[in-house]
């Protein structure tokens, strides 16, 4: 893969029991060359040498997923899940409470986003990830245009909470720099299990990650035993697709 390819790779939810080396050589060996990981979930990486024994065994990290909630005060300003801490450089992944650019909760999500941005460099590297239950399309492109942050694209989450994801990727697209998949039923998201994506949804994914235009990395997150096939898909898409910028350090 060239220096300007978008890294493909796995998230560490995709194998939440494989130690960090282990998850680097699983990403290494399916052809990626990027993780995503999540703090505070328990996930082996993070007690087994951490960040830095991803970047020793070759994988660079894409992002981290710290599990804030913008907007909601169960998830003061500066406290975070997870013995890693974000560190400078390096994106994190956080959800967005609906309503979180409420006037009643503006304030809160403002002081959420500052702490985290104080850790990591900049507010567009605080990345509100496109999920379930959490802020509807219009007002992630508020908070985006409020706060500053980015979103990262997960396209089972945007499915769930869109009757047209497509439009959506397209309202969103200026702010998305990174993407999560997963296969799905495309007719009935809202109850789909995890599904190889080649059988499932590859049209309806392929078309969501053009429409994001440009991307840093994209990685796998499923539970379908398909982690080699839906990686070798993304490989095949993003075989001589230009990244729109440089990667977080590795």
């Amino acid at each position: 893969m060239s220096p300007s390819a978008t890294r493909v790779g796995l998230c560490s939810g995709s194998a939440p029991g494989l130690s960090a080396d282990a998850l680097a050589t699983l990403t290494r060996s399916l052809g990626g060359s990027t993780v995503d990981v999540r703090v505070g979930k328990g996930h082996a990486w993070e007690t087994t040498g951490g960040l830095a024994a991803l970047r020793a065994a070759g994988c660079a990290v894409a992002f981290v997923g710290v599990g804030t909630v913008l907007g909601d005060p169960a998830h003061p300003a500066g406290v975070h899940d997870g013995p890693s801490r974000p560190e400078p450089g390096l994106p994190v992944k956080v959800f967005a409470a609906e309503g979180c650019t409420a006037p009643e909760r503006i304030d809160l999500t403002l002081a959420q986003v500052r702490a985290l941005a104080d850790l990591v460099g900049g507010p567009h590297l605080v990345l509100a990830e496109t999920h379930h239950g959490y802020a509807p399309v219009e007002e992630l492109a508020a908070l985006c245009t409020r706060a500053g942050t980015g979103i990262v694209l997960d396209t089972l989450g945007l499915a769930r909470i869109t009757d047209d994801p497509v439009r959506a990727v397209g309202r969103l697209a200026r702010w998305i720099s990174y993407a999560q998949v997963k296969g799905f039923d495309p007719d009935d998201p809202h109850t789909s299990p995890h599904l190889p994506l080649g059988s499932s949804c590859a049209d309806l994914t392929h078309r969501l990650l053009t429409t994001a235009g440009p991307l840093k990395a994209v990685t796998v997150e499923s539970k379908a035993g398909s982690l080699a096939e839906d990686t070798a898909l993304l490989l095949q898409w993003y075989a001589s697709t230009p990244r729109s910028a440089e990667e977080a350090p590795a």
